[in-house]
């Protein structure tokens, strides 16, 4: 396999990593509707919109000092990866074998550490479990002498974005990449 092939589908696996942590991973909005006799037509608000790259959800959870949450997704999402990337093109290039040998080991080390972009991803999964829920509540509420039903029907909703995706393709096409080289000698 010639340098050039190797290098070019490293590069796919940032291609794939770079949108997989700057656009959406997923996005949640809650609404509420609300019905009762008094209100001609019944009324649906949003109440809760949101959506969140990898990088935003580590800048937030910065924010609110969820340091070592914010800091184990910008490990394991963006600097693991980065860093066996980078170390796998260097590999490619060192002429020197025993400098070749080490970086080949650090990037198996590394390479051990990937299962932590697929937890990543899991609790994305599990957070997304709330995917379409309702709860609705009926109670009554007194008004002029009488009593007023008042129905609310509260959905939450959760979408999976495109930067999950991408997020996957890099998961997948890293671990597909790296057994690739290894079985080749290429690295």
């Amino acid at each position: 396999m010639t340098r050039l092939i190797i290098v070019v589908l490293t590069l796919v696996n940032f291609a794939l990593l770079v949108p997989g942590v700057t656009m959406p991973i997923y996005s949640v909005e809650i609404t509420t509707k609300v019905e009762a006799a008094i209100i001609a037509v019944p009324v649906e608000v949003t109440v809760y919109q949101q959506t969140r790259s990898i990088l935003s959800t580590v800048r937030e959870l910065w924010r609110s000092a969820d340091y070592l949450v914010s800091f184990l997704i910008l490990a394991f999402s963006i600097i693991v990866p980065v860093t066996k990337a980078s170390m796998l093109l260097a590999s490619i290039y060192v002429v020197q074998k025993n400098v070749k040998k080490w970086l080949v080991s650090v990037v198996d080390l590394i390479g051990k550490w990937s299962m932590a972009d697929v937890f990543v991803v899991g609790v994305f999964l599990a957070f997304l479990a709330t995917r379409d829920q309702v709860q609705e509540n009926l109670f009554s509420v007194p008004i002029l002498l009488t009593e007023v039903e008042i129905g609310m029907e509260t959905h939450l909703t959760s979408t999976l974005g495109p930067g999950f995706y991408y997020f996957l393709g890099y998961c997948l096409f890293s671990i597909f990449w790296t057994q690739v080289l290894r079985r080749r000698g290429s690295v």
